[in-house]
């Protein structure tokens, strides 16, 4: 089974955000683009409050955003020094709404079919400025 883990990130509202992670398969190795490229799909979905009308749907391209290397160049990559290899990021409007809480879901699919999911909690503050 794959590493399961819920990340808190905080971000001001209206703003863009990257969600990076370092993701292991089921097969206890750490995920690379060739377990997508044949019929694996990476998705994801963002709910706002905890309902379960998803914001936003669609799929990532693996090329785009997962790395076949640990990466540890990134200066937002704060959790550990042995790095990550998922990195994506969302628009601000999908964030839109100040002193709010959404969930991003990102599903993986490998070719072999094997399925595991990486969950962030987005809390946004709100910008009184304008």
């Amino acid at each position: 089974m794959a590493t399961t883990t819920i990340t808190t990130k905080t971000i001001f509202e209206d703003t863009d955000a990257t969600f990076m992670s370092r993701i292991i398969g089921d097969d206890g190795d750490y995920i690379k683009q060739d377990d997508f490229n044949g019929s694996g799909t990476i998705t994801y979905t963002v709910f706002k409050d905890g309902t379960t009308d998803s914001i936003v749907n669609d799929s990532l391209d693996e090329t785009a955003v997962i790395f076949n290397t640990l990466q540890t160049s990134d200066d937002r990559w704060t959790v550990d020094t042995t790095g990550y290899n998922f990195k994506t990021s969302l628009a601000a409007a999908v964030f839109s709404g100040g002193d709010g809480t959404y969930r991003l879901e990102v599903k993986f699919v490998t070719d072999d079919s094997d399925q595991f999911f990486v969950v962030f909690k987005v809390v946004t503050v709100e910008i009184r400025t304008s």
